[in-house]
This record gives structure tokens, sequence and C-alpha cells, in this order.
């Protein structure tokens, strides 16, 4: 029988490849090629290992002739899911695999901003140790809100109870309000009005592009803060960077950006907000985990044991 052969075309872990029989797996890593490498050097490998830094369209998936496309990550809106489902390519992901990192790395930011970090270390760096006339608060009893209830969103929910933090939440499936009946939902418009903190947990789409618009923004606090470690294009940024001018809101936290890896330089002379790389998911921890989970998929994918009705159906039984 043929060894499958996989191509890690970026830099992912492959500890988790350990599973793998060596004797029907075989791995290349030719990390950070091109699509066109891929297409002209790789023609023959069955699975594409990639990250979410790499945009796989409807033009390379009609040039290739992978049976498998992997992607380390949890979303998958870098790649054409359309063309890859008609071509009969299929995608798998890691949805599971950073949930605790990005929850984590929210209430880093949530807590940052609280605490003013980042004015804190400066001062020390300047040796001004006694100068503390600058603004911290609590979370304690503080009013979070949190769009989207999923894997991320759910698991802020519990990290901000532990703070003794008043968690309310608002989700489109009401199999995530079933799930989660111990948390408050909300309609959006009433959430907005409520909350201390908004912090956004929505996977990108078509339907989702832009989606939390100015008319949103205007329903917040004025003194609340804004989070997103989600994805960048669900936020309308000219309205984001308008309300941070006017002081309509207090202070965003964003790990994510529209045009990321360029990102609006608005951003970088505005005092009254916190910026991150988009590393929310990205620890070591959650490295390892994501690989663990990418290659148990591709190895029940390629080695599905027979069941006895299909085998006898192949028998004619």
């Amino acid at each position: 029988m043929a060894a499958i052969n996989i191509l890690a075309a970026d830099s992912v872990s492959l500890s988790g490849s350990k599973i793998l029989p060596r004797n029907r797996f075989r791995i290349t890593s030719r990390t950070d090629i091109s699509n066109e490498e891929i297409l002209s050097k790789f023609p023959d490998h069955d699975v594409l290992l990639i990250r979410s830094t790499r945009k796989i369209d409807k033009s390379f998936i009609d040039k290739c002739d992978y049976k498998m496309i992997a992607t380390f990550t949890k979303g998958t809106d870098h790649i054409d899911m359309k063309a890859a489902a008609n071509k009969h390519i299929k995608v798998i992901n890691a949805e599971e695999g950073n949930h605790v990192s990005a929850a984590e790395h929210t209430l880093a930011i949530t807590m940052s901003i609280y605490k003013n970090i980042n004015l804190s270390d400066s001062i020390v760096r300047k040796n001004n140790f006694g100068d503390t006339d600058f603004q911290r608060r609590e979370l304690f009893g503080k009013t979070i809100g949190i769009i989207g209830f999923g894997r991320v969103g759910s698991y802020v929910g519990k990290l901000c109870r532990a703070f003794g933090m008043n968690v309310i939440a608002n989700d489109t499936d009401k199999f995530v309000e079933r799930k989660y009946k111990t948390f408050e939902f909300l309609p959006l418009n009433i959430l907005l009005k409520e909350s201390d903190i908004v912090s956004l947990h929505i996977p990108f789409n078509k339907d989702n592009a832009n989606f939390f618009s100015k008319k949103y923004f205007l329903k917040m606090k004025n003194n609340s803060v804004f989070i997103n470690t989600s994805r960048g294009a669900v936020v309308d940024e000219d309205a984001l960077i308008s309300v941070l001018e006017k002081n309509l809101i207090h202070y965003a936290g964003l790990d994510v950006f529209k045009s990321e890896p360029l990102i609006d330089k608005r951003f970088f002379g505005m005092q009254n907000v916190l910026l991150t790389n988009h590393i929310a998911g990205k620890t070591i921890e959650s490295r390892e985990r994501i690989s663990e989970i990418i290659f148990q998929k591709i190895q029940n994918h390629f080695l599905q044991k027979v069941s006895p009705k299909s085998a006898a159906a192949k028998d004619g039984g």
C-alpha cells in the first residue's frame, strides 16, 4: 500500500506525528515556501499542513491534487472552503486546540488595561517609582459581556467568574444557550448597555464582515472596554478608531486586525488602546495540543478501520 505523503509548508509542531506509523506516512518539512512552489515542487503529496498566515484560494485549490489540507488553527477563513468541498479536498482544523490560551490572553489584556500595567512598567523604567498618580481598577464586581459563547467565549466566562465578575453572554446558537444554561444570555443591545467590558469571540465569515459596527460601539458605556481576540475583520476598524479618538469608550484591547500584518497606523499613536500581535491562541502548550489533534485526525482519516458491516457488504454478505 502506497505511503501517505505529508508536506509541512509552514512552521508547525510535528510532535503529534509520533502516532503515525512510519511505514504508512512520510513527512517533508519545507516551511515558508510559496503556494507556487508547493504546486510545482510537491504536486504528488497527499496532505498539506499550513497556518492561518497562508491563504489558500480557489486558484490554488483548482491546481492542486491534495486529498487533505490541515490548518493548525481554530479558524478556516484563510481557506476557500467552498472550492475545497467542490474538489472533494478534506479540510481539517483544531477548533478545540487553543481555547485555553486564547481565553487566558483575553483576561491578560483585560487585566493589563484595568491595572494599567504598561504605564506602570514605563514609569518604573524611567526611575519614577513614586509616581502612582494614574488610574487602576478592580475586575471584581464588573460586568463582562461576551459575544460568542463557544469554546473560547465560554472559557473566558468561567475565568471571569473566578475573579468575582458578573458574566452576561450573547450567542446566535440556541444550543449554546442550553449548553451553558448557568450563564445569563441577553439580547445584544441590552448586553452592550450593561457591560463594563465587551469581549468579542465570533468567527469570521462573509456574514460577519464588519459585524461590530459604529451602531454597536455607540451603545456601549463611555467608560467601557472593548476586547477583540477573535478576528480583525469582524470589527469596523474605522468606527473603533473614531470612538476611541472621541473617548466614547474608555479603552480597547486588540490582538487581531483587519489587514494584518499591516496594521492601521492610527492605532500606534493612541494612548487608549493595547495592541498584541495575534498571539492569543499561540502558546507552547497550545502548539503541542494542536499538533496532537491534527495528526490524530489525519490518522483517523487515512487509517479508518473497516467495520464488520462494511466488510460484509464488500464481500456481498
